[in-house]
């Protein structure tokens, strides 16, 4: 009952991802994210999965025996539907026998779709052409897929949350912002990244340099 997109930039060599569902929360269940890797544990999630994701990932840095480590650990697969996309290679998925159609996965050049519960089977398709045919900041891609598979037939019930997530440099992240309740998750997931992307860059410097970092009152223009 939910529909993400994991997607890669070959110039910078960023990876994300964003998710929307017909429940709340869904940034808090769905996804997880490392150097070099995306993992998906969705339908009936079960999130500990991603940790056993990461995990097989940073150990063998192999998408084939991270998928088959989250499918190993899961309880009941056939309710689970999991996804991996690397920094480099193929995206791989696995969709359990139980899980609501129209449901499965969709490979791009540098993306992954994965969903369940959907609208039509034209949902995955639609996000992954509409992101590998998109330009602009990784961020934005990933959305305007989102918004597309919302177009081709979204979910069967009403979305209620969305949640977008890119790594960039020195393990911090360049977004990491959820909407968890709303009547329009995805229109106001992108309300939120205009508001975070002009302060982005300032956030990080407090990180890496605090000495040089603007005041938090300056970045929120709350001081002349």
């Amino acid at each position: 009952m939910t529909f993400s997109l994991a997607g890669r930039c070959t110039e910078t060599g960023r990876i994300g991802f964003a998710v929307a569902t017909s429940s709340v929360c869904v940034g808090a269940r769905v996804g997880a994210i490392v150097e070099g890797c995306v993992v998906f544990s969705q339908a009936r999630t079960d999130p500990r999965l991603h940790a056993v994701g990461i995990a097989a990932w940073q150990k063998s840095k192999d998408a084939t025996e991270t998928l088959a480590a989250m499918r190993a650990a899961a309880t009941a697969p056939h309710w689970r539907q999991l996804g991996i996309l690397t920094s480099k290679g193929a995206p791989l998925h696995y969709t359990g026998a139980s899980c609501f159609d129209h449901c499965g996965g969709c490979e791009g050049a540098n993306s992954l779709a994965l969903g369940n519960f959907l609208g039509s089977a034209d949902v995955l398709p639609e996000m992954v052409r509409a992101f590998e045919e998109a330009s602009g900041p990784l961020e934005e891609r990933l959305q305007a897929g989102m918004l597309a598979g919302e177009a081709a037939g979204s979910e069967r019930e009403p979305l209620q949350s969305a949640g977008l997530k890119v790594l960039g440099d020195e393990g911090l992240m360049d977004a990491d912002i959820r909407v968890d309740f709303s009547t329009d998750p995805l229109k106001d997931l992108g309300v939120l990244w205009r508001d975070w992307a002009p302060k982005a860059a300032a956030y990080r410097l407090r990180a890496i340099d605090p000495d040089a970092a603007p005041s938090s009152a300056e970045v929120e223009g709350r001081q002349a």
